[in-house]
Parts: structure tokens; C-alpha cells; sequence
């Protein structure tokens, strides 16, 4: 079975895959705690704290967007096309930032750039880029839920931009 030049081995997702998912799903949830503590950090920011409550929430959409592609489409074909040593490593890397930041604090202006820079280095492991199945109509679904990252992205640095200069934190 070909997918986009792939050729898809299986009938059905095999458990690595689904574990590989799974791990993905995790990292959303790993971004969406670092968020959710940035929103309790500068609670006194109204701005501040409503941006990191909504890129929090899209961390949680993006992680049911797993959550649905493992419940709905285990019996799919799938290729999965990130490197599973490279999805432990960001999950490592996440739970060290997470304990750091949580250990000091960073002022407003370093944790949104510390954001920005996350989350352009995480792009390409969202579901539209990690699984490619062989219904071309998921794949669209899953790029066309995906395609709010960029203005994700965009809304973070905006408010860097904005807000970066007039707060310590």
C-alpha cells in the first residue's frame, strides 16, 4: 500500500506506532502543563495570563487530536515518520525545562521566548506531520486541525513583541 510515496507495510497500526503516538500525545501534554504553570506564574497580567491559558488549551486540542487518531483509526494503516529516539529525547528535554522553570521562575520575557522557541522546534511533531495514513481525507483532517499552529506561533510572539518590554515578570 503507497501513501504520498510511502509504502505502507502493515494492514493496521502496529504498537509501536501506537506507542509513538502516545509518546506525542504526551509531549502536547508535557507543553500544556509548562503553559498552564506560566498562566498561574503571571495571573496578575491579564494578557499575559489569557495567552497562556489559550495556547494551553490548544496544547490539550492537539493532544485529543492524538487521542482521537488512536481511538478512531488503530485499525488504519499508518506510517509513522518521526524518530522514535528523537520523541524521547524532546519528552526528556520537556520535563527538564518544566522542572527548571518551576525551580526559577523566569521573568515574562524569557518564558515567552523560551514558548516561541519550543514551539517552532515542535512543529513538525504534530499529528499532521507524524502519521501519514492511507485515507487522504484523514490526512487532510489532521493538517486542517493542525493548521492553527502557525497563528499559534504568531499569537506568542506578538505578545512578546507587545508585551516583552513593558513587564519583569
Amino acid at each position: 500500500m503507497k501513501v504520498q510515496g510511502f509504502s505502507m507495510p502493515n494492514d493496521s497500526m502496529t504498537i509501536s506506532e501506537q506507542l509513538l503516538l502516545e509518546k506525542c500525545r504526551e509531549i502536547e501534554l508535557l507543553c500544556k502543563e509548562l503553559y498552564d504553570y506560566f498562566a498561574e506564574l503571571y495571573a496578575g497580567n491579564n494578557e499575559a495570563a489569557r495567552l497562556w491559558i489559550k495556547t494551553a488549551d490548544e496544547e490539550q486540542n492537539h493532544a485529543e487530536q492524538f487521542t482521537m487518531a488512536l481511538r478512531l483509526f488503530r485499525r488504519l494503516p499508518c506510517l509513522v515518520t518521526v524518530d522514535p529516539q528523537r520523541v524521547d529525547s524532546i519528552i526528556s528535554q520537556l520535563k527538564t525545562v518544566i522542572r527548571k522553570v518551576k525551580q526559577d521562575p523566569p521573568v515574562l520575557q524569557d518564558a515567552l521566548c523560551l514558548a516561541i522557541k519550543m514551539e517552532n522546534y515542535l512543529t513538525e511533531l504534530h499529528l499532521g506531520c507524524v502519521a501519514l495514513f492511507v485515507d487522504k481525507s484523514l490526512n487532510d483532517l489532521f493538517s486542517a486541525m493542525m493548521a492553527s499552529d502557525d497563528e499559534h506561533i504568531a499569537s506568542l510572539q506578538a505578545a512578546y513583541d507587545r508585551l516583552a518590554g513593558n513587564v519583569t515578570g
